[in-house]
């Protein structure tokens, strides 16, 4: 079941002068994220991702569409009626906005303060909280004294005091490095699996979703260009917008470019073998090639792994008689994908 739907919203902001336009941040965007699951959103920079979220959270009115939010429709609430939604959403931010003069235990406790909690179940929640996101011994500590994973820890904590069913992350770890990166998208993972929480995460970056989500929405210039599996998406991209999303995490075919530097710098036909998991697999591919007497060397590609589904392309210069080479790639395009790069052999 949806705990997030979308149908036909759009987001346009008025023109702010005599000389400029209306701008629409959200262009007709329908889609459902369903309940449990990690749900990603993507997009580069002014593609109207953190609009999105704003929506969700109905931190901003939509102009157009309705927004169902645990079956309630957010856009025909009251601001006070909205006060309730919102307490069953949790958000965590790009640049952690911790309260500087409090601390680590303050700063956990302060929406259970705003809930009406009593002391002792506010006690009780921080300790539990902390414990869950590894910083027990943080609590009297303030934000200056934390590193950017361990602040990132803290705005996790705050944004599940309340036990929200759903957590917004709006570019959650843009500004950490890779391992804490890959500690805090660990922690969200629990999260999800270990408290059921629905998490919609917004970024920009590749490795984030394909680490983290189940399905994924692609954006661009607002709208949803397209949605799916995180597998089926970024295996075989339909869109270009989302091709180059995927050229960011694997390399595809060579670009002319490519080729010509790869042409430079090898000798024989340059062929590209396309994998997705549950098609013939790489070693089959090589086999035929060595089968047929031919001589190759992987020279672009790779292959990526999704929770344990394979995919990528592999290009190889592959050496002997045209003639021979023309057999074993019409051989294996009987159960692979084949691309040659073109027909001239390298001098």
């Amino acid at each position: 079941m949806a705990i997030v739907s979308l149908a036909g919203v759009s987001k346009t902001y008025p023109a702010r002068g005599r000389d400029s336009a209306d701008v629409t941040a959200v262009d007709d965007v329908t889609l459902d994220i369903e309940a449990g699951e990690v749900f990603g959103i993507i997009g580069y920079s002014g593609a109207g991702k953190s609009t999105l979220v704003r929506l969700i959270n109905a931190l901003e009115p939509a102009t157009a569409g309705s927004i169902h939010v645990d079956g309630v429709d957010i856009t025909a609430l009251s601001e006070r009626e909205l006060r309730g939604v919102r307490g069953g959403i949790g958000m965590i931010f790009q640049q952690f906005n911790l309260f500087s003069s409090k601390t680590v235990k303050a700063n956990i406790a302060y929406p259970l303060k705003l809930a009406g909690w009593s002391k002792t179940e506010i006690d009780e929640r921080v300790s539990e909280l902390l414990s869950f996101v590894g910083l027990a011994d943080k609590a009297r500590a303030y934000p200056e004294q934390l590193s950017g994973g361990q602040k990132q820890r803290v705005g996790i904590a705050r944004a599940l005091a309340t036990r929200p069913s759903i957590l917004l992350a709006d570019e959650a770890t843009s500004a950490l490095d890779p391992q804490t990166t890959h500690e805090v998208l660990e922690l969200l993972a629990r999260v999800n699996r270990e408290q059921g929480v629905t998490i919609v995460v917004i970024t920009h970056e590749m490795d984030v979703i394909q680490t983290i989500a189940t399905k994924v929405a692609v954006m661009e210039h607002g709208r949803v260009i397209e949605q799916g599996d995180v597998f089926d998406v970024f295996s075989r991209p339909q869109n270009p917008a989302s091709q180059r999303f995927v050229g960011t995490v694997i390399k595809g075919l060579p670009s002319p470019a490519e080729a010509a530097a790869l042409r430079a710098r090898h000798s024989g036909r340059l062929a590209t073998f396309s994998f997705r998991d549950g098609d013939s697999s790489q070693s089959q591919v090589l086999l035929d090639l060595a089968q047929a007497g031919l001589e190759f060397e992987l020279v672009y590609g790779g292959i990526n792994d999704i929770r344990g589904r394979a995919f990528g392309h592999l290009t190889l210069a592959i050496r002997g008689a045209d003639a021979e080479v023309d057999r074993a790639l019409a051989a294996i395009r009987q159960h692979a994908e084949v691309t040659e790069i073109d027909q001239q052999e390298v001098r």
